[in-house]
C-alpha cells in the first residue's frame, strides 16, 4: 500500500510540474484557454504543444463578399456524402468542402488539411464572437496524431456547415451538448 501512495504522490507531483511548465510556456491568454479545454489530457496536450511549435495566427485577409462567396459555394455541396480525402459532388470530407470552397474562389493556394487551416486568421476562442464566415475546429473527434480534426465554416446563430460521417455535409449547432461543443476547440477569422 506505501508503494501504491509513493507512486500516486509522484505521480502527482509530476502531474503539477507539467502543469506549471505549460502555464509558463503558454503565457497567452488564448493558449492557456485552448490548454484547459482539453482537460488535462497528457496525449492531446503534447498534440497542442506540437501544434503551437509550428505557429499559428499566420496573416490572411480576405474581403467579407469574397468570404460570402465561399460559404455560397460550401452549401452547393449539402447532402453529399463524407468520405475521408474526398473533394468533389459524389464526397468529401470536412476539410475537403472548406478547401473546395476556399480556393475555387480566391486567388490563393489554401492548405488541404484542417490543422494547417487552422494556422491562418485571427485566432477567437469564445464561441459566443463568432461571425459568420469565420472557420471553426474541433479536436479529437476521430484518433490521429494532431490535435485538430475537424473543421466547418460559421454560418451565424450557432450553425455551422460541416461534412460528418452521419450526415454528410449539412449545418450542424456548434452548441449541441452531446457532441460538438465538447469538441469546439476554437475558431479563426480570416476575413476583415
Amino acid at each position: 500500500m506505501k508503494a501504491v501512495n509513493k507512486l500516486s504522490k509522484k505521480n502527482i507531483l509530476i502531474g503539477l510540474l507539467s502543469l506549471v511548465i505549460i502555464s509558463l510556456v503558454f503565457s497567452n491568454s488564448n493558449e492557456r484557454k485552448l490548454i484547459d479545454r482539453l482537460n488535462d489530457d497528457e496525449v492531446l496536450i503534447d498534440k497542442f504543444i506540437d501544434f503551437s511549435a509550428d505557429g499559428y495566427e499566420r496573416e490572411i485577409n480576405l474581403s467579407k463578399n469574397k468570404m460570402e462567396s465561399v460559404i455560397d459555394t460550401a452549401m452547393t455541396y449539402l447532402g453529399t456524402p463524407n468520405k475521408v480525402g474526398g473533394t468533389g459532388k459524389d464526397s468529401i470530407d470536412a476539410s475537403g468542402l472548406v478547401y473546395v470552397s476556399i480556393n475555387k474562389n480566391l486567388d490563393i493556394k489554401f492548405p488541404r488539411i484542417a490543422q494547417d487551416m487552422a494556422r491562418y486568421g485571427k485566432m477567437i476562442t469564445n464561441p459566443k464572437k463568432l461571425k459568420r464566415g469565420d472557420l471553426v475546429f474541433f479536436f479529437d473527434t476521430y484518433d490521429v496524431d494532431r490535435i485538430i480534426t475537424s473543421v466547418g465554416i460559421y454560418l451565424g446563430e450557432g450553425s455551422f456547415l460541416n461534412s460528418s460521417t452521419k450526415d454528410g455535409v449539412s449545418e450542424s449547432d456548434i452548441n449541441d451538448p452531446y457532441y460538438w461543443k465538447e469538441k469546439f476547440f476554437f475558431g479563426t477569422r480570416i476575413f476583415k
